[in-house]
């Protein structure tokens, strides 16, 4: 079979992202000519018409939009293979491509790039050189982005692993194509502007949310945020629905606003704040905890072992991921 151009796949996607020829020639920095004609050698090779025009422009056929996210995963796996080749040349090492929300990035990707920076290199077999191979090390190329992009991501295999988040009342995120392994935990904490007054706390240590049931809260701007839906959960057993006045995702910023009296929050262990203008009131680890969560796709049984010991690319890209995956553990042992 004639091999696959993947001009064509790159033609392809840019008129479906942009809506027509002219605007996925100005993206690509061709000429519409070239376009089309990229477009009918692809729709020749696959023996069926990819894009159908229109006088509101020209959109992927059915077999156009099954295409178009093959050819998104092809496209990106050639975009990560000169990423990794040029990596390899220039430093000998292996990239592991490592995902985090961004609270938990901050938190762990510095130490655990301090912890790889210590370990020694390992011997790679090179069939092509005449010594004994390479001397090798594991890289990390840091991805920090909501959840659920980051799910996404690990599930078309743009990423490696992911660090990411999840509570006692937000199990069902992870999709049966992943594997989760929790790492630590954190308690949570309502942190509330001290200008509002005391919020009463029951024997078990709940805070009475109907205290609260006035304030303006700051939620994340990911829609399924797992704290978002703590405060959620707790706010409509109290018998009301929390009135959200903001979003977003930098802690520090919401601190602010809390101690301006602009906002109540759920704030995590790790991004407390130390300031008089704000009480902050834990939560039970019993009713609530962020749990912290080293997130990587599942193997089907068999497959990565004898690609292993065929393929010395994917036998030195399963070492670097387990190294980090060691690391990773050797990090957050500490919150545990």
């Amino acid at each position: 079979m004639e091999a696959l151009d993947t001009r064509g796949l790159l033609a392809l996607t840019a008129i479906s992202e942009s809506g027509s020829v002219s605007a996925a020639a100005a993206s690509l920095g061709w000429s519409q000519p070239t376009v089309n004609h990229h477009l009918r050698n692809l729709e020749r090779h696959l023996g069926s018409t990819l894009i159908e025009k229109s006088p509101r422009g020209s959109r992927p056929t059915v077999v156009g939009s099954l295409v178009v996210s093959r050819a998104v995963e092809i496209l990106g796996l050639c975009e990560r293979l000169g990423d990794e080749v040029a990596l390899w040349r220039e430093a000998q090492a292996v990239p592991v491509k490592i995902g985090a929300v961004p609270t938990v990035g901050a938190r762990v990707i510095p130490k655990l790039h301090h912890e790889l920076q210590k370990r020694p290199r390992w011997t790679v077999a090179d069939e092509s050189a005449a010594s004994e191979g390479a001397s090798v090390a594991a890289a990390l190329d840091v991805t920090m982005d909501e959840h659920a992009k980051l799910v996404a991501r690990l599930e078309s295999g743009e990423l490696d692993l992911a660090l990411l988040v999840s509570t006692d009342v937000d199990r069902a995120w992870i999709p049966s194509t992943l594997t989760a392994e929790h790492l630590y935990s954190e308690q949570l904490f309502l942190c509330v502007p001290r200008s509002a007054g005391p919020v009463p706390v029951d024997a078990q240590g709940l805070p009475d949310f109907t205290a609260v049931h006035a304030q303006t809260w700051a939620f994340s701007i990911d829609p399924g945020d797992a704290i978002d839906e703590v405060v959620r959960s707790f706010c409509l057993a109290a018998g009301f629905e929390p009135r959200v006045g903001m979003r977003m995702d930098d802690y520090a910023a919401i601190i602010r606003m809390i101690a301006a009296g602009l906002a109540v929050a759920m704030i995590p262990e790790s991004s407390l704040p130390d300031d008089s203008a704000i009480d902050v009131i834990p939560m039970p680890l019993s009713t609530c905890r962020r749990d912290v969560l080293l997130v990587s796709r599942r193997q089907a049984p068999g497959g990565r072992a004898q690609a292993r010991r065929r393929d010395p690319i994917v036998a030195a890209h399963d070492a670097a991921i387990a190294e980090v995956i060691a690391d990773v553990g050797a990090v957050t042992a500490r919150w545990r």
